[in-house]
Order: C-alpha cells, then sequence, then structure tokens
C-alpha cells in the first residue's frame, strides 16, 4: 500500500499568517513562512511541508478552510 502525500495547490492557498492546517499538524511538519512585503496580512508563500516528519496522516487537508492542500 502506497501512501498519499500533501501537496499545496498555490492558486488556492491564501497565505494565511495563522493557517489553521500548519497550526493543527501534530507531527509539526508544516512551517508558516514569515509576513510578505508586498502583501501585508499575508504570508510570503504557503506553508512548507517537511517530508522527513510528515506522517501523511491527511489532517492538513481536513483543516485547510481554502481547499488547497490534497493528498495525493
Amino acid at each position: 500500500m502506497q501512501l498519499k502525500m500533501p501537496w499545496i495547490d498555490n492558486t488556492r492557498c491564501t497565505r494565511e499568517l495563522d493557517c489553521p492546517a500548519a497550526r493543527l499538524c501534530k507531527h509539526d511538519a508544516m512551517t508558516l513562512r514569515e509576513e510578505s512585503g508586498d502583501e501585508p496580512g499575508t504570508a510570503a508563500g504557503p506553508p512548507r511541508i517537511d517530508l522527513e516528519k510528515c506522517k501523511r496522516c491527511g489532517d492538513c487537508e481536513h483543516a485547510c478552510r481554502e481547499r488547497a492542500i490534497r493528498m495525493i
């Protein structure tokens, strides 16, 4: 059985500074980026996913309000 991996759709991600998917990751596999210099109030990019720490549980997919994270 092959486990799925999280993928972030950059066109759907709103780059929240307090991203619920990153905040709720029990494995600390998602890292938020710093605030954007061009767009105050948003992060410079989507959260980073550390695939070494990720346990491929899918919690991030369910926590993302924008449906930007998919397990593929």
